[in-house]
């Protein structure tokens, strides 16, 4: 998770994006606060929707929605205040995926570990050099690959063709001709 710490009355960007890039303007991305569950920020049918969002972030919040169409749903609020302070979600839905930003708003004037002022976080598995948390976005690839290996098992191919590794000669499956004369000759 990243943290990001600010003053009060700071403007303050939440990042969180799709790697690789995904458009994400026809989905709905959905803010909150993890703590509260308060909706900070929706983006639905292409617009803001500030209906689910409480009075306190209403105004403040916004994405760049042209930044959608590479994956990028970065929450900007304005002013940040002492209340700000928390872990925020973003989620999207349809694509069950989500990041998580802990936010810190600190009174001004206030002194802090030089360490844990703003700046990009470390990097990490979990965000770039821009400080973006990454969220990895199941293609699909994974899923066509056991796909195609169900039916190719099932098909029969898969076992030629460990067959075919092992050197043994390819058979032909047909019947012998013979088959129902033979059962008809069985003594009893």
């Amino acid at each position: 998770m990243q943290l990001i710490k600010v003053f009060e009355g700071e403007n303050v960007a939440l990042h969180c994006g799709l790697d690789p890039p995904f458009n994400l303007s026809r989905f709905t991305v959905d803010w909150s606060r993890v703590d509260n569950g308060q909706r900070v920020y929706v983006y639905r049918h292409g617009q803001d929707d500030a209906g689910p969002v409480v009075d306190q972030y209403r105004g403040r919040t916004n994405i760049n929605h042209e930044a959608l169409s590479d994956g990028n749903m970065t929450l900007n609020i304005s002013s940040a205040n002492l209340s700000d302070s928390g872990s925020y979600k973003c989620f999207v839905p349809k694509l069950k995926v989500w990041c998580e930003v802990q936010l810190i708003v600190e009174e001004k004037g206030t002194k802090t570990d030089v360490s844990s002022t703003t700046g990009p976080p470390p990097e990490g598995p979990e965000s770039d050099v821009h400080g973006a948390v990454k969220i990895v976005l199941p293609v699909g690839g994974v899923l066509l690959l056991v796909v195609a290996v169900v039916l190719l098992w099932r098909c029969g191919v898969i076992e030629r063709f460990m067959r075919m590794l092992k050197g043994e000669r390819q058979q032909e499956y047909e019947r012998p001709r013979d088959f129902e004369l033979q059962q008809r000759q069985r003594p009893r």
